[in-house]
């Protein structure tokens, strides 16, 4: 199997995921986030450019979005989610 199919396989649950619904920051190496209901981030760190507008902004989220990109943590202000890891 390829690096990219090895991607693939992490983007989708492969190396584990964890679900949220609290306010908490949440750390980790992770690959993509799917909102389970409404939800709005209150931090995110990772490798999206100008994500503080997402924070600043409180964009909301809808249920079943997903943000893909690595990113190393995250903190709901609302919501829940599952955090899928690298």
């Amino acid at each position: 199997m390829g690096l990219s199919g090895i991607n693939i396989l992490n983007s989708m649950g492969a190396g584990g995921s964890k679900y949220i619904n609290n306010t908490g920051a949440h750390a980790g190496e992770f690959t993509s986030i799917q909102f389970t209901e409404d939800s709005v981030l209150s931090a995110y760190t990772g490798e999206m450019e100008n994500s503080s507008a997402l924070i600043t902004d409180a964009t909301v989220f809808s249920q079943g979005q997903v943000l893909y990109g690595p990113f190393t943590s995250v903190t709901l202000a609302s919501g829940a989610a599952i955090v899928y890891k690298k």
